[in-house]
C-alpha cells in the first residue's frame, strides 16, 4: 500500500469518535450530518445501484446509501475506520468494506454507478490527488459519476476567514471566532491538501473527467447546524450570510467545495 505523509494509525477510533471528524454528534444518533445528507441526495442511491464510499470513515454515509437499497463497497486506509464501518453495516452482510489505498483500488474497471469521495482529498499528499481521481474514473461505469466534497475551501482559509474574523468579533461573536480559529489549528495536523474550486476542477480534468461541475455550497453556514456555528444567528449574521452566498463572493467566504465528474 502506498505510504502517505500522515500514517493510517493517526486515524484511529479516537479520531473518528470525536468532533474533529465532522458529523460525530449525528453519527451518535445513527444519522448523517446536515452536510452529508446533501451529498446522499446528490448521489441519488437506488436499489441495484453499486456505490463506492472511498474513505468511508465511521460508515454513516455508507449506511445511509445501503438503507436506500444501493449495493455498497467501502474503502479506507485506516483499519479502525474499516472496523467501525463494518460494525455499523452489520445488518448489510453483502457490503464489501476493505482496507486499501485510493490510488490503487482493488476493483476492476467499470464497476460502480457512483463514487463518493467526501472529506478525504484534503488528507492526501498532493501528488496522490490526480492518481486517486484517475482511479475513481477507472472504476466508474460509463455514465456514472464521482462526487467529491472537501472543506475547508482553500481560499476561505487563506483569505476569506482572515478578512472577516475581525468583523465576527466586532459583531459580538468572539466565541465563534475562537472556535473557528481552534478548528483551523487542529486541522493543520490532518489537512495537507486543501482545495479551491479552481484546483479541484483542474485536478478532475487531469484525471480524465471532461467538463466537471465544481461549486461552492451557497449555504455558507450549513443551515446553522454545524457545531462550530451554534449561536451564530444575530441579524448581522443573517445579512452577512446573504452577502457571502453571492457570486463571486462565496468563492472566498464559502467553505464547502463540491465537484461532480461524469465518466463519458
Amino acid at each position: 500500500m502506498e505510504q502517505q505523509s500522515i500514517p493510517p494509525d493517526v486515524y484511529d477510533r479516537d479520531y473518528f469518535l470525536s468532533e474533529i471528524c465532522e458529523g460525530f454528534e449525528e453519527a451518535q444518533r445513527g444519522e448523517v450530518s446536515y452536510n452529508k445528507a446533501k451529498q446522499v441526495r446528490i448521489l441519488g442511491p437506488k436499489p441495484g445501484m453499486k456505490i463506492l464510499d472511498a474513505g468511508c470513515g465511521r460508515g454513516e454515509t455508507a449506511l445511509a446509501l445501503a438503507k436506500a437499497g444501493a449495493q455498497i463497497c467501502g474503502l479506507d486506509y485506516s483499519a479502525d475506520a474499516v472496523e467501525l464501518t463494518k460494525e455499523l453495516l452489520a445488518d448489510y452482510p453483502d457490503a464489501d468494506i476493505r482496507v486499501g489505498s485510493v490510488t490503487d483500488l482493488p476493483w476492476p474497471d467499470n464497476t460502480f454507478d457512483r463514487v463518493q469521495f467526501s472529506d478525504v482529498i484534503e488528507h492526501l499528499d498532493p501528488p496522490q490527488t490526480v492518481p486517486a481521481l484517475r482511479e475513481f474514473h477507472r472504476v466508474l461505469k460509463p455514465g456514472g459519476f464521482l462526487l467529491v466534497h472537501t472543506a475547508p475551501n482553500l481560499l476561505f482559509m487563506k483569505y476569506g476567514w482572515p478578512a472577516i474574523r475581525p468583523v465576527v468579533r466586532l459583531a459580538g461573536h468572539g466565541e465563534i471566532a475562537d472556535r473557528v480559529d481552534y478548528w483551523f489549528k487542529v486541522a493543520e495536523d490532518y489537512h495537507v491538501n486543501e482545495q479551491s474550486v479552481f484546483t479541484l476542477r483542474r485536478n478532475l480534468r487531469a484525471a480524465g473527467f471532461e467538463d466537471p461541475y465544481v461549486w461552492i455550497d451557497p449555504d455558507v453556514l450549513r443551515g446553522g447546524r454545524f457545531h462550530l456555528l451554534q449561536g451564530f444567528d444575530s441579524p448581522i449574521v443573517a445579512l452577512g450570510k446573504r452577502i457571502a452566498a453571492l457570486r463571486p463572493i462565496r468563492l472566498f467566504l464559502g467553505n464547502d467545495v463540491l465537484g461532480v465528474g461524469v465518466k463519458r
